[in-house]
């Protein structure tokens, strides 16, 4: 830089000499080609001059020329000005000196081209190399020793005046680009007598401020001669002042020796205005003291005192000026013994700036930004070594210790090496390493044993994640944009995370019922083998009384890249496994092209894990659930989706939209639809069509039914619209044919229908609703059936196994309770039933009357396999507390007709019906009149559901002895004989009776029916009864064994 500033003035000086003698005797053409001749020949370079030459002799000597420009050998450009103006006094001329009035450069531009400079260093470098050639041969001359060298007499020449205006001080790179470092610099230098002082003043403009500056040298001529000259130089803005003093000597060994000090009242400002942007610092005052040497080949800062409001640094640092590269060498060592960071820094301003940046941009109005390539070309022009060391640096509430940062530029090579930090409660190092000209760039990052905690303390941010982070990490890149970086970047190395420990309110709100806010024993490995290829993370945690394990892959590329992320996820527990894939984009929240699958041994105990009341009554079922999942923002999609629990297994979609109360819309089919878990047992199933289930039964209470709680207040926090078909439905020992049901569930109420259902080989529809708003909870049902086998329906329905046939059932109930127990018990509503071609097992009335009219005095043979067909059974019931009333039972036979009434206590489950079946004395056909003459024989039906007792009403029968003596003469035969028999006994007997009783003075009615007697005394309301009542009675007895 030092030849290169003395070539330039040279050429210069040259130039107004030449543009001073010539113009008297040339044209101002002819001196122009003549100038550049003379330049070219003597330096090598291209001096241009594109505007007017003038001479004026009038007042003296004056010259001036535009566009002037001087370019190197290499023709890169070194100088341009705008226009020169040159003027010197004539008289003093005549006494032999030189008065130079003034010189002014009007919008000088100096470039300091990195071509000319190396070409410079060539010239210097051979330079050098010939002067060590020479003083290493004894027979070479010796040059004169610095300091020693003849004097220039300078006391011939004054310049009054030289004037810089508007200057430029420009850089450019090899490739051409060129970057304005100075701008708008005004100068003006006075040395009227270079014996004496000489002074310079001027401005500088830079970003909104005035950087005025002033200065005196003590006597020019002694400081160009190789003397020192007391040298001054003071500078200020408003934001900073600074003043150098020292002593000022150009040819000496030393050529400068002075003590500078500068300070700033305000860092946040001072930081501001270098650096064009709001500074994250406190405002407090900064001031920087040290001296400063100057000599031919380097200059040194020995002593560097910065301080910083109370808190001060020390460095010190030496630059290279005459280097065999041509370039400067800049050292510096910097060594902090204890800075406390937070007393420097603005940490409100660092932790918000993307907040700050966001509303100021609202506020204006404008597009954020895109960001520019950082220009780094200027760090390829000097090389630099620093060593920076910190025993203590306080952040936040943290301290970072023994700090060794060492860094290296040496042509155009930037090597940063971190040796060692002591934070977080491990320690970290890290590498970086890369070519400024080709912007490609590696390194490392090695960390043991963070504290996560302190990291977070560090970043000024609180975490709800624990525990301690190692790292290994290599990386590779080029470019210096974050989108070049992501293009041609690479990234390789293992994350681990052990004692890991997180907790949040929403752990504890998925979980209310227990402690489940904390998840603990977090272990995680991140292998990350580039960034084309996913990243691998496995794991395991404790939470919820399980221990978890998980895996992980995530392409990361796509992820920083801002694309569609392909994700896998696998999660492994006791009560649960999960696993997921799919492309989840961050940008739209969604998830897509992903499967889901889930499954559960029981789901008992998943239920109870998850938090939930459970019973004996909750399903414990293996469940089992793949589907593909659609997430959008707001909605989540199942498709294909397939699923078993227990017996059942469907398959259909179902689609979730949040909100405030969710709604789930699905259509499903299944094969088999077992509901039996979900009505009490959770470990009972239904009978299949093959045999009945050997599960064991639910708990309930003394008579069977099931006292588990069932809570249907979960219809409040949803809204749903769902169909199911089903191939077969399974409720407890009911098993339907197909099935299809529709249900909408809207603000605590379900309702739905079965508009298609096929039931023991009958068809039928309905309807029910769940309304779970009231407590306890009200049902209806309504259904219509026809053409169902009825044995294989009651008995699995209510337990009845004595009546068959096929017929249809009507039922409109309604109910309320909190259990199936409970249900029962409050049962309302009405029925009907209509059986056709049936039979009640049990008792075979038509053989009873085989045996009568065969020998009505020998009894009824009884077996269990007996039944007695019907061609129509027809009846209708009240249901009223779980109460069940029939009175108008009427069943058709061919040699019968049946009434009945009675009750079926439900909750109970017992019976006491009486039905009064009609012996029919002739075959009238099963059309004949249902009030058709016949024997009554009433009979009862009597005890639980399950076993009731069938027999004969005997009091019923002698109730009406009359009519049952006719029943038997209208049959003719043997019933004629057998009625004849018995009135001719009576008659007999009774007349016997009654003349014996009078000779002996004796009632025998009183001897024989004693009981009759008392019961008649007691009450007075019983008749005695006759001896035809008491032959009947035997004759039944006989019959009935009763």
């Amino acid at each position: 830089m030092r030849n290169l500033l003395i070539s330039l003035v040279s050429t210069l000086f040259l130039v107004l000499l030449a543009l001073i003698v010539v113009p008297y005797f040339v044209s101002t053409g002819f001196l122009k080609a003549q100038v550049q001749t003379f330049v070219k020949d003597q330096t090598d370079m291209h001096l241009d001059i594109g505007g007017d030459v003038s001479l004026s002799l009038i007042t003296g000597l004056k010259l001036s020329a535009e566009n002037v420009a001087l370019r190197d050998p290499a023709n890169n450009p070194l100088f341009d000005v705008e226009r020169i103006d040159f003027s010197l006094a004539l008289s003093p001329l005549l006494s032999g000196k030189a008065d130079i009035t003034g010189i002014t450069l009007n919008k000088p531009i100096l470039t300091l081209s990195q071509a000319a400079a190396i070409a410079d260093d060539v010239t210097n470098d051979g330079a050098e190399a010939t002067k060590t050639t020479e003083a290493e041969s004894s027979t070479a001359p010796t040059s004169p020793e610095p300091g020693h060298r003849e004097p220039i007499d300078l006391s011939a020449l004054s310049l009054r005046r030289l004037a810089v205006s508007d200057a430029q001080l420009v850089s450019r790179d090899a490739n051409g680009t060129s970057t304005t470092l100075l701008s708008g610099l005004d100068a003006s230098i006075s040395i009227p007598d270079f014996d004496g002082p000489a002074t310079l003043s001027g401005s500088l403009p830079y970003r909104e401020q005035e950087l005025e500056f002033s200065g005196a040298l003590a006597n020019a001529s002694r400081a160009i001669n190789g003397g020192s000259s007391r040298l001054d130089i003071s500078l200020e803005s408003p934001i900073v002042k600074a003043r150098v003093e020292g002593e000022l000597a150009l040819k000496g060994e030393t050529l400068l020796l002075a003590n500078f000090a500068a300070n700033a009242g305000d860092l946040k400002s001072l930081a501001t205005w270098l650096g064009g942007a709001p500074a994250p610092v406190q405002p407090e005052a900064v001031s920087l003291q040290g001296s400063v040497i100057v000599d031919a080949r380097e200059i040194r800062l020995p002593i560097l005192n910065a301080t910083l409001g109370e808190q001060s640094i020390e460095a010190a640092a030496r630059v290279f000026t005459n280097t065999a590269s041509g370039r400067p060498l800049i050292r510096v060592a910097l060594d902090v013994a204890s800075l406390d960071l937070n007393k420097l820094l603005d940490l409100k301003a660092i932790e918000t700036p993307e907040t700050v940046a966001t509303s100021t941009n609202d506020e204006a109005g404008a597009a954020p930004e895109t960001a520019s390539e950082p220009e780094l070309s200027a760090l390829s022009t000097f090389d630099m070594t620093i060593d920076a060391r910190a025993e203590t640096l306080a952040y936040q509430n943290e301290a970072v210790r023994n700090a060794v940062l060492l860094g290296q530029l040496q042509n155009g090579n930037l090597a940063i090496n971190l040796k060692n930090v002591n934070v977080a409660k491990g320690s970290l190092k890290a590498s970086l390493n890369g070519s400024i000209a080709q912007k490609v760039w590696q390194g490392s990052l090695e960390s043991h044993q963070l504290d996560i905690t302190d990291l977070a303390e560090l970043a000024g941010q609180a975490s709800p994640l624990t525990g301690m982070l190692s790292t290994n990490i290599n990386f590779a890149a080029q470019g210096l944009t974050s989108e070049d970086i992501l293009k041609k970047g690479n990234l390789a190395g293992t994350l681990t995370l052990s004692e890991g420990e997180i907790s949040h309110p929403a752990l504890q709100s998925a979980i209310p019922t227990r402690e489940s806010s904390s998840i603990s024993e977090l272990t995680s490995t991140v292998t990350i083998s580039s960034l084309d290829a996913p990243v691998d993370v496995k794991g395991s945690f404790f939470w919820n009384g399980e221990v978890l394990r998980y895996a992980s892959t995530l392409g990361l590329g796509q992820a920083l890249a801002g694309n569609p992320i392909p994700t896998s996820l696998s999660l492994d527990a006791s009560p649960v496994s999960l696993a997921l894939t799919g492309q989840f984009d961050p940008t739209k929240t969604s998830l897509s092209g992903s499967k889901l699958s889930i499954h559960s041994p029981s789901s008992r105990a998943l239920l109870a894990w998850l938090g939930q009341e459970v019973t004996t009554g909750t399903p414990d079922l293996p469940m089992q659930l793949t589907t593909q999942v659609i997430l959008a923002p707001q909605k989540v999609g199942l498709s294909d989706l397939t699923a078993s629990f227990g017996q059942s297994k469907g398959k259909g979609d179902v689609t979730l939209t949040l909100s405030a109360v969710p709604s789930v819309f699905g259509r499903l089919t299944f094969e088999k639809l077992d509901v039996t878990p979900f009505m009490g047992d959770g470990t009972a199933t239904g009978r299949t069509t093959q045999a009945a289930s050997t599960a064991t039964k639910a708990p309930g209470n003394a008579n069977g039914w099931d006292t588990s709680p069932i809570d249907f207040t979960g219809l409040s926090n949803f809204n749903a619209d769902l169909q199911l078909a089903t191939n077969s439905l399974v409720a407890r020992d009911i098993v339907t044919g197909p099935v299809t049901i529709t249900a909408k569930v809207e603000n605590g109420q379900l309702n739905g229908s079965l508009d298609k259902l096929s039931l023991y080989n009958g068809q039928g529809n309905g309807a029910f609703s769940i309304n779970s708003t009231s407590q306890p909870a009200q049902m209806t049902a309504r259904f219509s059936m026809a053409n169902m086998q009825m044995r294989g329906f009651l008995r699995d329905a209510i337990g009845m196994k004595s009546l068959s046939g096929t017929g249809g059932l009507d039922i409109d109930l309604n109910t309320r309770g909190a259990s199936q127990a409970q249900i029962i018990q409050a049962l309302d509503g009405t029925g009907s039933l209509v059986i056709r071609d049936g039979a009640i097992q049990g008792i075979n009335i038509p053989q009873m009357l085989r045996n009568l009219r065969g020998n009505i005095l020998q009894g009824w043979a009884s077996s269990d396999a007996q039944s007695t067909d019907f061609s129509a059974l027809t009846a209708s019931f009240q249901f009223d507390n779980g109460q069940v009333t029939n009175n108008d039972l009427q069943m058709l036979s061919p040699l019968l007709r049946l009434d009945g009434s009675g009750t079926i206590d439900l909750p109970n489950k017992r019976i006491d019906y009486r039905a009064t079946p009609k012996l029919i004395a002739k075959l009238e056909g099963q059309g004949g009149p249902v009030d058709a003459n016949g024997v009554p024989i009433p009979i009862i039906i009597r005890g639980s559901l399950d076993d009731p007792r069938i027999y004969p009403d005997i009091p019923g029968i002698l109730e009406n002895p009359e009519a049952v003596l006719k029943g038997l003469e209208q049959m003719g035969g043997a019933g004629k004989a057998a009625a004849k028999g018995i009135r001719k006994i009576e008659k007999n007997v009774t007349k016997e009776l009654q003349k014996q009783g009078d000779k002996l003075g004796i009632d025998f009615n009183k001897v024989l029916n004693p009981q009759n007697d008392n019961q008649q005394n007691n009450n007075g309301q019983q008749k005695p009864r006759s001896l035809e009542q008491q032959l009947l009675q035997g004759v039944t007895k006989g019959l009935f064994g009763n």
